[in-house]
């Protein structure tokens, strides 16, 4: 039971650290502080939509800061009465992947060491 108020703990203040960060971003687009936090509290969605739609490689970290450019300059959309801040990450990244994934699947015939998309 400790673990489960422990956890549930931690997992309150990372949401709380999102929704602030979005909504500082959402004034502001160049607060780096708020993108830092932003990053530090949902920086494990931006992985999990990278490793899924580009794989465990180079591409795969090189695409989670692109992810990250996407949310931020996307944070000025983010409503928080319609969803929670990791959800509404999850869900920008996941489309902004999408996008970056379409020219990779395009060549993919000429290339078929990419990793698809899940």
């Amino acid at each position: 039971m400790i673990y489960q108020r422990q956890f549930s703990s931690r997992q309150s203040k990372k949401i709380a650290r999102a929704k602030d960060a979005l909504g500082r971003l959402r004034t502001n687009p160049a607060d780096a502080v708020a993108v830092m936090a932003l990053y530090e509290a949902c920086g494990r969605e931006l992985q999990d939509v990278g490793v899924r739609y580009f794989g465990k490689n180079q591409l795969g970290k090189k695409a989670v800061l692109n992810l990250l450019v996407a949310v931020v300059s996307r944070a000025w959309s983010y409503d928080p009465q319609s969803m929670s801040a990791s959800e509404w990450v999850s869900r920008v990244a996941d489309a902004e992947a999408r996008k970056l994934r379409e020219p990779l699947d395009a060549n993919r015939q000429h290339s078929p060491r990419l990793p698809r998309a899940v």
